[in-house]
Parts: C-alpha cells; sequence; structure tokens
C-alpha cells in the first residue's frame, strides 16, 4: 500500500477507531463497530498490527468524560427523536388507511344516492307518460260514450233570454260541429229541456223564426 493510501487510510480509521471507543459501551453497538472497522481495514489492507496501533491511538485521543456525557445525551435525544418519528410515520399510515376506507364508504353511498336517484327520476317519467297516454285515451272515448243525461222532461218550457255576448244554437249539444245560427243578446227563446252531455250543460231551446237546437246554459239566463 502506498504512502497516501497509508495515509487516508490510518486517518479514517483513527476517526472509525474513536467512535469504537464511544460506542462500544453501548448495548448491541459494539459488534457492528467491530464488524465496521474488519470491513474498512480489509477495503485499504491493513493488517491486524495496523489495527492495533491505531485503535491504541483512538483510545488515547477519547473524549473525557464530561464530553462523552454530552455525546451520549445528544444520542440518547437523537434516538428519542428517531423513535417519535418513527410513530408518528406510523400514526400517519393508520391515518391515511382509515380516510382512504372512509372515502370508499362515501363513495359507495353517493354511487347508491345517483342509481336511487336515477331510478326514481326514471319511474317518475313512466308514470308521468302512462298518466298522459291515459288521459289522451279517456278523453276522447268518454266525450263520445258520456250518454245525454236530461235534468227535466220534454214539456217542461220556461221562457230564457241570450245573454249579452250571445249564443251559438247547434244541432247537437257538442261544439265541435258548425253551428246553425248566432243568437244576439237579449233574445227570448223557450227552453224545451236540459242536457249534460262530457261535462257540459245544455239547453234544447226553440228561437224565433222556427230554429230549433242547443246552446250552452252559460249564455243563457234561465228563468
Amino acid at each position: 500500500m502506498n504512502d497516501a493510501n497509508r495515509d487516508t487510510g490510518e486517518a479514517d480509521l483513527e476517526r472509525l477507531a474513536a467512535r469504537v471507543a464511544m460506542l462500544a459501551s453501548e448495548g448491541g453497538e459494539a459488534d457492528n463497530a467491530g464488524r465496521a472497522v474488519g470491513v474498512l481495514a480489509r477495503r485499504l489492507g491493513l493488517t491486524g498490527g495496523d489495527l492495533k496501533r491505531i485503535f491504541l491511538a483512538g483510545a488515547a485521543n477519547a473524549p473525557d468524560g464530561a464530553e462523552r456525557k454530552r455525546l451520549e445525551h445528544e444520542l440518547a435525544l437523537l434516538r428519542q427523536s428517531l423513535t417519535q418519528i418513527d410513530a408518528d410515520a406510523r400514526r400517519t399510515v393508520r391515518e391515511r388507511d382509515l380516510l382512504r376506507a372512509k372515502n370508499d364508504r362515501l363513495q359507495a353511498s353517493l354511487d347508491r344516492l345517483r342509481l336511487g336517484a336515477w331510478a326514481w327520476g326514471l319511474m317518475g317519467a313512466g308514470i308521468a307518460l302512462v298518466v298522459v297516454s291515459a288521459g289522451a285515451w279517456l278523453e276522447p272515448t268518454s266525450h263520445a260514450a258520456s250518454p245525454l243525461v236530461a235534468d227535466e222532461a220534454r214539456g217542461d218550457h220556461r221562457a230564457a233570454i241570450v245573454r249579452p255576448g250571445g249564443a251559438l244554437l247547434f244541432r247537437a249539444p257538442e261544439r265541435g260541429g258548425m253551428p246553425l245560427v248566432a243568437l244576439p243578446g237579449g233574445q227570448r227563446v223557450v227552453v224545451l229541456r236540459l242536457v249534460w252531455k262530457a261535462l257540459y250543460q245544455w239547453a234544447e231551446i226553440e228561437a224565433p223564426g222556427g230554429w230549433t237546437g242547443y246552446v250552452l246554459t252559460t249564455e243563457i239566463n234561465l228563468s
């Protein structure tokens, strides 16, 4: 080994020997320090005699009692800090796992709510469609099938007056056909009978000029 390598190796081993002198008294650290010195010595090509001289020199330069206590105190603080950091890291991991589980549960609940809202919306749309379809199907049928319901028998004639807005006279009691004539407001007519059809009340009347037909009772004033 050349001088440069010998100088570098001895300097490294001196520092390591000093650390071994401080750590050897701590439980479990003497073995680790010895293995570290052996690995470094083999790498530098040192002999046992070289190691002995270096360790003796390191022991002679070891710190005094006060300095050693200070270093041991700092080492204890470092160990305590490391323990606290490790505990904090473990707690953080647990909290992260709890948050992930909570997030998964919330996501599952949200998915169920969305599915339920979608199902209710679809059901409501279906019900509305059925109601509209049923109404469209029933309305013309009820009009067509609605019978004439007479309120009064034929022959119970009474007078009536067409209201100021006038009235339309139809051949049948339904507004879908062409009116026979438009009766002016104030016109006197004779009511032959009252009938109901498709929720509307009609009056069968006789009007001047020989007209006979039906007008809505909302367009005349019955006496």
